[in-house]
């Protein structure tokens, strides 16, 4: 991979790209005044959209003559122009996938002939890169990446009133008259619970608690099932 690919569109076939400079993430504090402290007591915070820099040459490996040249132009144009944004894999990380890009900035070419360059600014509302797709049958394994990320689990029941998964403190626990043998799947990041594919989400009990993996050794917990699958898409800040 040379290039960048935007919206599954790989502009290898018209440019090479330079990753010119990637932000590292500030941190935007929330703050309240406290009496008789001096400055300020932090609240919370929360990391801003990240912006990515990245120098386009113009690579179409052949002379395609004036009009060839502004073909591509456009194509390129047409590519990067998405007004509802979309995935981005950079080509000095090309197994990571940024969600949620939207190309904000963009100067002008530097020569309109065969060796053209441009410089385009990506703006990453979602600043954390998705990696590979995990997925684990045991109840101890290691979630790689720097940043938690939401599992799915799938349990297949045991005859019984409820299943749940654990790690830690948290759990998510199901309520039903199961007979054995259903599939029960737990979204944790859209906080979906569904039953054989019928909605369940009024069968999660009031302390459950939908919870991500961090980084590192992780170990889970399951009960009513005979049977579990935990997926999940390691991420990188």
């Amino acid at each position: 991979m040379r290039s960048i690919v935007y919206n599954g569109i790989d502009l290898s076939e018209w440019c090479s790209a330079e990753v010119v400079e990637k932000v590292a993430m500030p941190v935007v504090p929330d703050t309240m005044v406290m009496p008789g402290r001096a400055g300020a007591l932090l609240v919370s915070s929360r990391i801003p959209p990240r912006l990515v820099r990245v120098r386009l040459f113009m690579d179409a490996g052949f002379r395609p003559g004036t009009n060839g040249l502004a073909d591509i132009r456009h194509r390129v144009y047409a590519a990067l122009c998405s007004t509802i944004g979309g995935t981005l894999r950079l080509p000095d990380e090309p197994e990571y996938e940024y969600r949620d890009a939207v190309c904000t900035d963009a100067g002008s070419w530097s020569s309109l002939f065969e060796d053209g360059e441009g410089e385009v600014v990506f703006t990453l509302l979602d600043p954390i890169a998705y990696g590979r797709v995990r997925t684990e049958t045991g109840t101890s394994f290691e979630v790689g990446g720097s940043w938690p990320t939401w599992p799915t689990f799938e349990l297949v029941t045991s005859a019984g009133s409820a299943v749940q998964v654990g790690c830690g403190d948290a759990f998510v626990r199901v309520e039903h008259a199961f007979s054995g043998g259903e599939v029960v799947r737990i979204d944790c990041e859209g906080e979906g619970v569904t039953i054989d594919g019928a909605e369940a989400r009024v069968d999660v009990t009031l302390a459950s608690d939908f919870f991500s993996l961090s980084p590192g050794s992780c170990k889970l917990s399951f009960t009513g099932c005979s049977s579990h699958t935990t997926s999940f898409r390691e991420r990188w800040l």
